[in-house]
């Protein structure tokens, strides 16, 4: 699976960097190879609170139609890499599962009898 971690704003430390990474290796066991996972993190200033993060995910795996994007919102990282893991979790198993009941086999249509002209 292809990982990439960006910063929307400032720069994120390497010990975010490997706690963002560790949040999200479930990720890795259970997709294909060729799954795309982007995590972009923002950190805003509020009035409510000094600090407020959004966590972006964007997955793109080949397979599905359209890529997964979940976006959340929270007073700290801990907190928002939590509530997205749940929710990427609760989508990837969601896909997993429609996959199965997927196979579809197609029978030829044979018509016994000739019709009259």
């Amino acid at each position: 699976m292809k990982f990439q971690i960006k910063s929307l704003s400032g720069q994120l430390s390497e010990d975010e960097k490997k706690l963002i990474r560790k949040k999200l290796l479930w990720l890795e066991e259970h997709l294909a190879n060729n799954a795309e996972l982007t995590v972009g993190v923002r950190q805003h200033i509020t009035k409510k609170s000094n600090q407020a993060y959004e966590v972006v995910l964007h997955l793109f795996i080949p397979q599905t139609k359209k890529p997964i994007y979940i976006k959340v919102f929270r007073n700290s990282l801990m907190e928002a890499l939590d509530k997205s893991k749940a929710k990427i979790e609760r989508v990837v198993v969601r896909q997993k599962e429609k996959g199965k009941g997927k196979f579809h086999l197609s029978v030829p249509k044979i018509s016994l009898f000739r019709k009259a002209k």
